[in-house]
């Protein structure tokens, strides 16, 4: 770990073109109905919620169809959507107490640091300007909430808890390699691939359903 930096999980993403059927989908899935989470102006999507524990959570993300039309790309590749996308698990993000140094830090590529506000949740993050997620997503994307104020404080108790989050890629020394340089601990495991494979992204939740797990759908490029 390097030293003075502590990053942690705090969100999965899951993206849909249309709010209603990603909320729809999550709703059969896992038995639980998520909750009104609020407007993103700047990159022109919105979302919905469900506490994971009193500071995780699971994100349904989608374009905003009431929003005017972000002057860069959106962000977590979310231009790519297509109306008939199904709604898809697209990456995670994990928090820590210094997002200049986790990104100075980190082996791969993270974008540009933005300060951005939702009602009164204050965030840094790391959005690549083409809108692109590291390593298409696998590898975690970068925040540090600029308070004591987070989304899974004013959530409901959902009866859902994150199990694991596994990775497969070709290059996962190097994930290994980033995460460790930006001081990460949790539960994520990485595992190496054929170059004829596909990398993707694995999440396990406990439910009132039982175990559900999600895949990322996308076929990753190396």
């Amino acid at each position: 770990m390097e030293h003075g930096l502590n990053t942690t999980f705090d969100h999965l993403i899951f993206a849909s073109y249309f709010l209603d059927e990603g909320v729809d989908f999550i709703y059969q899935q896992l038995g639980v109905q998520p909750e009104t989470g609020g407007h993103h102006p700047t990159m022109g999507t919105y979302n919905k919620l469900l506490r994971l524990d009193d500071s995780t959570y699971f994100e349904i993300i989608a374009i905003d169809p009431n929003a005017q039309k972000p002057k860069g790309r959106r962000w977590f590749n979310m231009d790519k959507l297509q109306k008939d996308s199904d709604p898809q698990l697209i990456t995670w993000v994990v928090r820590t107490n210094d997002i200049e140094q986790a990104v100075k830090k980190s082996k791969l590529q993270h974008g540009v640091i933005q300060s951005l506000q939702r009602g009164f949740y204050e965030w840094q993050i790391a959005i690549p300007p083409d809108g692109k997620m590291p390593m298409q997503g696998i590898a975690p994307t970068i925040i540090q909430w600029n308070n004591d104020r987070h989304p899974a404080q004013n959530l409901s108790d959902s009866k859902i808890s994150l199990l694991n989050i596994e990775a497969f890629h070709q290059e996962a020394a190097a994930l290994i390699d980033t995460l460790d340089s930006i001081g990460f601990e949790g539960n994520f495991s990485v595992n190496e691939i054929g170059a004829n494979e596909n990398p993707l992204l694995r999440v396990s939740l406990k439910c009132p359903k039982g175990v559900v797990t999600f895949e990322s759908k996308f076929t990753f490029a190396k």
